[in-house]
């Protein structure tokens, strides 16, 4: 009886077990299906649309977006994952991005309906971007870069470049940045009452607080008048504030490249 117990437990599924067996596998494979071509045909084109949208130039990306069936019909994706090559943002020139997000809302259900693609709530964004030096000194072209870095060469020297009425009438044309291991070397001319004088300043970079890029240690060289040559009384420092939506972890300088990583939150307009 034992013996006869045991076959009958140890017997193969019934041809009825099997068929549900292989029915719950198909319907798992048809929402699969389903799922991927709703990535696919829909969601991938339009988010890699809104991406194009929001940079000046990008020559490759690519996009890898996770997603459940209830989170994918509510518009919510567990995670993307975005990696660009010679991108472009706001003037700012990248050799490659690499990022991943994550509980991101958004209008897919509009989108299906022919909407444009939209993000609904902030999200955090955390990856890492290089940056060449031939990209840096691209950037120098954007206001957003080459101002800051006007003001700041400019900071230095600005005890040393009034005239007699307190008033600054200098300029500086022709910036350019040589990277080094772990700091960079800035050349620039500087325009003052129609003299030129090549000005050459050293600094090293370095994270403050995770929001923050602090330039330090300086070395000048001003090729100009005596007043102007003697460069006492330096900063300690000159700080760059990125914003509280900014939390940088990693910067790594090298001679030909610039490696940073770090998060930031997203935003929607």
């Amino acid at each position: 009886m034992v013996a006869d117990r045991t076959s009958q437990e140890q017997s193969p599924l019934s041809e009825l077990d099997l068929a549900i067996v292989d029915q719950t596998k198909e319907q798992s494979k048809q929402g699969d299906r389903q799922q991927s071509s709703l990535i696919s045909r829909v969601l991938s084109p339009a988010v890699k649309l809104w991406l194009r949208s929001q940079l000046d130039h990008v020559e490759e990306l690519e996009l890898e977006i996770e997603a459940g069936d209830r989170q994918l019909l509510s518009g919510s994706l567990h995670q993307v994952i975005a990696s660009a090559n010679q991108a472009i943002y706001k003037g700012l020139h990248f050799s490659q991005v690499r990022v991943a997000a994550q509980a991101i809302q958004t209008n897919l259900g509009q989108v299906l309906r022919g909407k444009p693609f939209r993000l609904l709530v902030p999200f955090p964004v955390s990856g890492t971007v290089t940056l060449s030096e031939a990209n840096l000194n691209a950037s120098l072209h954007a206001p957003l870069l080459g101002n800051a870095v006007s003001d700041f060469l400019l900071g230095l020297l600005k005890s040393k470049i009034v005239d007699g009425s307190g008033d600054t009438t200098a300029e500086l044309q022709n910036i350019q940045v040589n990277l080094r291991e772990g700091g960079m070397t800035f050349n620039a001319t500087l325009v003052q009452d129609g003299q030129h004088y090549p000005l050459i300043v050293r600094t090293q970079l370095a994270i403050e607080g995770g929001d923050r890029l602090r330039l330090d240690q300086f070395d000048c060289q001003l090729k100009a008048e005596v007043e102007l040559s003697t460069l006492g009384d330096l900063p300690t420092s000159f700080t760059f504030d990125l914003g509280s939506e900014v939390c940088l972890e990693e910067l790594a300088i090298h001679p030909q490249k610039i490696v940073c990583r770090g998060r930031i939150t997203v935003i929607p307009a």
